[in-house]
């Protein structure tokens, strides 16, 4: 059975590295995704400028009048070649308009893509939180481990005496081979948890994050936190500035552009008369329904951000409000477990332990007591890694920075 778990154990086993907390947080620079994130804001900021431009000037040539027959240019006073150059332009500043919209809405993009660089911050945080949880849990089994294995010892002495029956050997060993087995469980799911948090960072190398670099007071100054780094707040006040230039700019649309031209015809002067000159200017009669179809698209734009906008700050302070008595539930029952509970578990394992070995207590009173105490301590670990969760959340949702400060 133990070779099995060897080669179980070495299927999970690549070359694996031990990085900072801070290391695995300055990856996030080179990241695959918020690069990808940050490219698209950069098209999006190129597409702008390009709206926000009148276009290119035209240049016509034409060849007029020319008789079908001869195709001479000195048959005729009106045959010629003529040159125009023409310009679309605006009177109503709508494109300047686009384009700072359109600005805007690249800066949503950005705020999105460093807040896709706090959710993996967060989940890196998770991944220690996790991580110290499973190292804890592991703890308390090897210890209790050892003190099975202590406590079997005197239960063969009692046998061997006939103060316990053969029943009692055997029960002591079945507990033994179960924490063993929940030992090796905890391994596995460590590096199960090495695995995701690989992932996650896009390596394809094993990451192993070193838990005591990981700085934990940063957790406890959730009352204090600012909301400087809410990126999604920030991104959704970028899209609501962009609807509002939007609708201006859609607004200004139903005053139509002018494109203005001049020309230059070279004849052949037979009547002396030289060259012509000439200019135009073209106006389009707005009576088409996508100008106010466009209007009424940028209206239905800007109430949908406004109302997203709106959302999101009601359910942002109902999540921190609810968050907040959960910290305060889960920080008052740890309080009660450690001041109370554990303790008189450890008295009642370490009284039956002493009882037992005295021939008082039976196996049965020792092991409940053992569980009793190892079940207190694995509850423990699980609110103190509950309670970094819940105020990890509360930081995030705030707008704190989680430390990203190191990216700098």
């Amino acid at each position: 059975m133990k070779n099995v778990y060897i080669i179980l154990l070495l299927l999970f086993v690549n070359e694996s590295y031990g990085e900072s907390f801070n290391e695995l947080l300055i990856r996030l620079n080179k990241h695959e995704l918020v690069d990808s994130e940050l490219n698209h804001a950069k098209s999006i900021m190129e597409k702008a400028r390009k709206s926000g431009s009148w276009g290119d000037p035209k240049l016509s040539i034409a060849a007029m009048n020319f008789p079908r027959e001869s195709l001479s240019q000195d048959e005729s006073m009106m045959t010629g070649i003529q040159f125009t150059l023409s310009q679309k332009l605006s009177l109503s500043g709508k494109y300047g308009t686009l384009e700072k919209a359109g600005i805007e809405n690249s800066k949503s993009m950005i705020a999105e893509s460093n807040e896709l660089k706090r959710k993996i911050a967060r989940m890196i945080w998770a991944s220690g939180i996790k991580k110290e949880k499973l190292l804890a849990s592991q703890k308390i089994l090897k210890e209790n481990l050892s003190w099975i294995k202590s406590n079997l010892k005197i239960t063969k002495k009692l046998y061997s005496t006939g103060k316990v029956p053969q029943q009692a050997v055997l029960d002591m060993q079945i507990r033994q081979s179960e924490l063993k087995t929940k030992i090796r469980e905890k391994q596995f799911e460590i590096k199960a948890l090495e695995h995701e948090l690989s992932a996650v960072l896009g390596s394809s190398k094993l990451l192993t994050l070193e838990t005591k670099t990981i700085p934990w007071n940063h957790l406890d100054l959730w009352k204090n936190s600012k909301d400087l780094k809410d990126y999604s707040k920030i991104a959704l006040e970028h899209k609501l500035r962009s609807s509002d230039l939007a609708l201006s700019a859609s607004n200004r649309n139903l005053f139509p552009d002018v494109t203005f031209g001049v020309s230059y015809t070279k004849r052949n002067d037979i009547d002396g008369l030289g060259d012509f000159v000439g200019a135009s200017i073209t106006i389009p009669i707005p009576t088409s329904s996508s100008r106010y179809s466009d209007k009424k698209e940028a209206i239905y734009k800007k109430v949908t951000v406004q109302k997203k906008y709106r959302n999101y700050l009601e359910s942002k302070e109902s999540n921190l409000s609810k968050i907040k008595v959960d910290i305060e539930n889960i920080t008052k029952q740890l309080e009660i477990l450690r001041e109370e509970t554990l303790q008189f578990a450890k008295s009642s394992r370490t009284i039956t332990a002493k009882s037992y070995s005295r021939g008082g207590a039976d196996y049965v009173e020792l092991l409940r007591a053992e569980l009793q105490y190892q079940k207190q301590l694995l509850k423990e670990v699980d609110l103190v890694a509950s309670l970094k969760n819940y105020k990890l959340s509360y930081l995030f949702f705030k707008g704190d920075h989680l430390r990203m400060e190191v990216l700098k």
